[in-house]
C-alpha cells in the first residue's frame, strides 16, 4: 500500500503543479488579452486620426488649388496692365524729340 500511496501523492504533486501551470497561463493570457484591447483601441484612435487628417488635407489642398487658379487670373490681368502701360509709354514722344 505503500507505494500506491507514495504513487497517490506523486500523481497530487503533478496535479498540483498542473494547476499552478494552468493559472500562470491563464494569467499570461490575461495580461495578453488586456495588452491586445489597448493596442486594438489604439489602432482605432490612430485610425480616426488619419482619417480626419486626410479629409483636412483634401479640403486645404481644394482650398489652395482654389486660390492659386484666383491668384493665376489675377496676375494675368496684372501681366495685361502692364503691358499696356509699357506700350502705352513706347508711344508717347519724350521731351518733344521724335523717336
Amino acid at each position: 500500500m505503500a507505494k500506491s500511496d507514495e504513487r497517490m501523492a506523486k500523481s497530487e504533486e503533478r496535479m498540483a503543479k498542473s494547476d499552478e501551470r494552468m493559472a500562470k497561463s491563464e494569467e499570461r493570457m490575461e495580461k495578453f488579452d488586456k495588452r491586445l484591447e489597448a493596442t486594438r483601441k489604439l489602432v482605432e484612435a490612430g485610425m480616426k486620426i488619419l482619417v480626419k487628417s486626410q479629409k483636412e488635407h483634401a479640403e486645404w489642398k481644394h482650398e489652395m488649388g482654389r486660390t492659386m487658379k484666383e491668384l493665376a487670373e489675377t496676375q494675368k490681368r496684372t501681366d495685361l496692365k502692364l503691358d499696356r502701360l509699357i506700350d502705352s509709354w513706347a508711344k508717347q514722344r519724350s521731351n518733344g524729340h521724335k523717336k
